[in-house]
């Protein structure tokens, strides 16, 4: 066999190696900057949904009516592997699971274990017309495995939730989504700019919603965020309110922190206190995640403005403690790699790492446009901004890698013996028709080459294949074996 041929063969191999990769791994595209985006936690892959860029007032195609390019995409950050900010494994699946409308500013959450993706209001604007309201639905359903969406259908009943956007939603361990306040204006089909002050219930398992008029709720507000607490309370922090329809939006003091109790079904209302040294601005646009210690609540972003001028909230960065009453506001400098200021995007935890994605780019100087691609990484066992994604995997993930490798060994070693070990015998059963002698020369000669040719493929082969195995497997077993200066989260 031709010293080509041998290179053939290799080259073939390494080209299985790598679709392997692609196969097992997917592949990874680039979305646009964007703000005001859908971001759910669902089997170690964040999925995003819509999201919007502001049209400058002076574009041709601005008007009262079309403000933002809304985005109707699905795609996912896959957190199964390690990954840098510089390279986030993105992978998009509009092809198949585009949603129905363009969308901004909704609430999605997670429910049927872990089955599907609940999408609560929003902007739905009609990509083609531009028109809003492209949907008489509130409600729409992703169903993660068959990647197809879907209304709640015609055994929904109760008193429905009317139109709205950026409400303050979760879901809790029963399946029942809590969806408080949102707003209404122009993008959602109204003349009038109108909050609301209702908390409204959808059961997932019965298909039934509610609107709960419960005594001592809070003011009219949108924009604030939920957090959902370990024994049942939603802890509602900043956000908007405003007097009468009609009227402009005003900003709620971070001080105000109201609770509702999901089990005992009431409100209440609680006072924060922050450092003497710390004014601890209002805000809208900001994230709010539970810490894994289940009593720190962990602020990022907000804008003191809404619109296109947004200016920045301080402290960008901000703890509140409620473990005790009152409450306790601190606002500790985190070190790393700092992002920059933000609002509008989405704050996704996942093992002890808090996940920033996208966003508008606040600023103090006046109107800014810009909106951020990035990703960002917050190690919050010691609030450090790092640039490098690392993940323990479970006893499942370790199955399948090993089943993984052990699948790609296989097919190396039946092409070796298709490429390598018929043609020897093509040249036995010659050798054996041309006498005695050609059959010792050409068995000798043959079985020598080959033991030489063979022991070099091998070499070069094992040392690609163990190259890649020892990388993919130490990558994911070995995860405290790293460069020293390395920034891990």
């Amino acid at each position: 066999m031709s010293t080509m041929n041998f290179k053939n063969i290799f080259s073939l191999l390494c080209i299985t190696l790598i679709l392997s990769q692609n196969f097992l791994y997917g592949h990874s595209f680039k979305p646009e900057p964007r703000s005001g985006q859908m971001a759910t936690l669902a089997n170690n892959k964040i999925f995003f949904m819509g999201g919007s860029r502001p049209i400058p007032k002076n574009s041709s195609v601005w008007s009262k009516t079309h403000q933002y390019n809304l985005s109707d995409e699905v795609f996912y950050l896959d957190l199964s592997s390690p990954f840098t900010v510089e390279s986030p494994p993105f992978t998009d699946l509009s092809d198949i699971s585009r949603m129905p409308f363009g969308s901004e500013k909704g609430s999605t959450v997670l429910g049927d274990n872990g089955q599907r993706i609940y999408l609560v209001g929003g902007v739905q604007q009609n990509m083609a017309t531009f028109n809003y309201n492209a949907s008489d639905s509130i409600l729409w359903i992703y169903t993660i495995n068959s990647q197809l969406w879907n209304t709640s259908g015609s055994g929904t009943y109760g008193t429905l939730l009317p139109r709205r956007r950026s409400t303050a939603t979760i879901i809790n361990s029963k399946n029942v989504i809590y969806i408080f306040g949102g707003r209404v204006a122009l993008d959602m089909g109204s003349s009038v700019f109108t909050v609301f002050d209702d908390l409204f219930t959808f059961d997932t398992n019965s298909l039934e919603w509610k609107n709960l008029s419960l005594p001592n709720h809070p003011s009219k507000r949108y924009h604030c965020t939920a957090t959902l607490m370990p024994d049942g309370r939603v802890i509602y922090i900043g956000g908007l309110t405003q007097s009468n329809p009609g009227d402009n939006a005003t900003r709620l003091f971070m001080t105000e922190i109201y609770i509702f109790d999901t089990v005992q079904s009431t409100w209440s209302l609680k006072t924060a206190n922050s450092p003497d040294s710390v004014n601890i601005d209002p805000r809208v646009g900001h994230t709010a995640v539970l810490a894994p210690d289940n009593h720190t609540i962990v602020i990022f972003g907000g804008t003191q403005s809404y619109g296109n001028g947004q200016t920045t909230s301080y402290p960008v960065f901000v703890l509140l403690d409620v473990k005790s009453e009152p409450f306790q506001y601190s606002a500790p400098t985190p070190s790393g790699s700092i992002p920059p200021p933000l609002a509008f995007h989405t704050a996704t935890l996942y093992q002890g790492c808090m996940i920033v994605a996208f966003g508008n780019i606040t600023n103090d100087f006046g109107p800014s446009n810009n909106a951020s691609a990035d990703v960002y990484l917050m190690d919050l066992s010691n609030y450090k901004w790092v640039t490098q994604f690392r993940k323990t995997p479970d006893n499942n993930e370790l199955i399948i890698i090993i089943c993984s490798t052990v699948g790609v060994l296989v097919i190396i070693c039946i092409i070796l013996w298709l490429f390598v070990c018929q043609p020897w015998n093509i040249n036995q059963g010659i050798g054996h028709n041309s006498g005695n002698n050609n059959v010792y020369n050409n068995v000798h000669n043959n079985g020598h080459n080959n033991g030489q040719t063979n022991g070099h493929i091998n070499g070069q082969i094992n040392g690609q294949i163990n190259g890649q195995i020892n990388e993919q497997i130490n990558g994911q077993i070995n995860r405290q074996s790293y460069e020293p200066g390395e920034q891990l989260c």
